[in-house]
């Protein structure tokens, strides 16, 4: 076990901090397939339609042209709102969701399975669950198949689309490639991202901004910079999960990982360089977003969302108050850091007192104690190695200070 102490001067503070999950119980169904956001409105697609009005402190079901339908995907294009169904197609709504009405002109047989929406300018473009790609301009109201090259033995299974300045990029089942389209070409290129162990593997999601888009699959996240044709990996590819999701707010970006029973969130403030371990719970997720001041997951268990608290501390003029961080990168194997904050302590004059930071397992035994020191207001960080009889498995970290007590979990995978 190696423990490395370093000492951060007090510097301008500013961090996320999460509170308790919270599940949405007014909402009856279990697995939630697709959330819209739009103002004050929020649109949950699960067996059936759930509206807030009023940012998710009332609800109401809603049926779909009266059926009880499979809710996958949404999107919206000023006050027209798409939502799209598994088996029944599209429905499309005017008058913000109170009525709907089917809108699956040029649809028919798989294209009536709804995999998701991506909008660039004046045209939706939809991709389905075994009928590949159509596209609908607007102003119009067929459904228009984008098909033409695209292997319908096994590329019609829409993954994701996602659009960037100059082209439409989709991903298909499980077959080991992707498709990109430069907008108004005639016809689709067969691409695939290969990863540093020379193997090639399928996107999951996109996320794209501009020029840059990022792929997110079973071999962690890659990131391309010139519109989808060249990728480099750029986030944890180490870990036995497959990346599910993307969201952003601002500049962060958020990416979700899960497998049977459980999930994990991470964040990069640089554009994907380095990502920050952010969440761990049990809970299998199917989509990420934010919205609110929120960070939502639409789940197999439900609608669950939790508030972010961010806060900037100027040491001249307010005090730090007592933190400790998540550790990362989490799950580790094997070392990881643990970062805490100690404020002043404004009943000691000498502001230094007595902090522990120790490790247990499930049980509650305390099996490494990291520190036990003196400390002066800061920023502490411990590093922490589980070379030698640690198995792979939950443990627990505690920090005990000036009457203060925290405790976060961590995971070893070995």
């Amino acid at each position: 076990m190696k423990i490395i102490i370093t000492f951060f001067s007090i510097v301008l503070a500013a961090q996320i901090s999460l509170a308790q999950w919270n599940r949405i119980e007014r909402i009856p169904s279990t697995i939630i397939f697709s959330v819209h956001f739009n103002g004050n409105n929020i649109f949950v697609g699960a067996d059936s339609l759930y509206i807030s009005r009023d940012r998710g402190q009332t609800w109401q079901a809603n049926l779909i042209a009266g059926q009880q339908l499979d809710i996958t995907t949404f999107i919206q294009a000023d006050e027209k709102i798409f939502a799209g169904t598994y088996g029944q197609g599209v429905f499309l709504s005017t008058d913000d969701g109170h009525s709907w009405l089917p809108f699956n002109s040029g649809l028919s047989g798989f294209a009536l399975y709804a995999k998701t929406f991506v909008i660039s300018g004046d045209t939706i473009y939809y991709g389905t669950d075994g009928g590949g790609v159509y596209f609908l301009k607007l102003l119009t109201t067929v459904w228009q198949s984008y098909n033409q090259n695209l292997p319908s033995n096994y590329a019609w299974t829409i993954n994701d689309l996602t659009v960037t300045n100059a082209n439409i990029l989709a991903s298909a089942g499980a077959s080991g490639f992707y498709y990109l389209r430069q907008k108004g070409a005639p016809e689709w290129t067969e691409l695939r991202i290969q990863t540093p162990q020379g193997t090639y593997t399928t996107p999951n999601v996109f996320l794209s901004s501009g020029d840059t888009v990022f792929s997110g699959s079973g071999a962690g996240i890659y990131r391309s910079t010139d519109n989808g044709y060249n990728w480099d990996s750029v986030g944890i590819s180490s870990l036995p999960l497959n990346v599910v999701s993307f969201a952003k707010q601002g500049s962060r970006i958020f990416t979700g990982y899960t497998r049977p029973g459980d999930f994990y969130i991470w964040f990069s403030d640089d554009n994907g360089n380095n990502w920050n371990f952010m969440e761990h719970e049990f809970h299998f997720m199917n989509h990420l977003y934010t919205y609110d001041d929120k960070i939502w997951i639409a789940a197999d268990d439900g609608l669950w969302y939790k508030q972010f608290n961010t806060s900037s501390v100027d040491p001249l003029n307010g005090e730090m108050s007592f933190t400790l961080e998540q550790n990362y990168p989490n799950p580790f194997n094997p070392n990881t850091k643990i970062r805490f904050k100690i404020p002043i302590v404004t009943n000691n004059n000498s502001h230094s007192t007595f902090a522990t930071l120790k490790i247990f397992d499930v049980l509650g035994n305390e099996i490494a104690e990291l520190f036990n020191d003196e400390v002066l207001p800061g920023v502490y960080e411990v590093e922490f190695s589980a070379k030698e009889g640690f198995a792979s498995g939950i443990y627990f970290y505690q920090l005990k200070f000036d009457g203060f007590v925290q405790t976060k979990k961590m995971i070893l995978l070995k």
